[in-house]
């Protein structure tokens, strides 16, 4: 069984040839974040959903979400 490591700074650990970095929970959520938004941004479709938005917005149109419940 393997052992589980608390700490508040990253480490850099070597099981045999393969290094293995521990770091914090909340640096990893934060990181995990950054990399949701950077997918997210390599959409195509979403960058042109958000222009249209934006086009939208600016065009003084009311932009809004319908929220479907069941």
């Amino acid at each position: 069984m393997g052992r589980a490591a608390i700490t508040k700074k990253t480490l850099t650990v070597n099981i045999g040839s393969e290094p293995i970095v521990l770091v914090p929970l909340k640096l990893w959520r934060e990181i995990e974040e950054c990399l949701e938004d950077r997918e997210a941004l390599a959409s195509k479709r979403f960058i042109r959903r958000l222009q249209k938005s934006r086009a939208e917005l600016a065009a003084g149109k009311i932009v809004y979400r319908k929220e479907i419940y069941r």
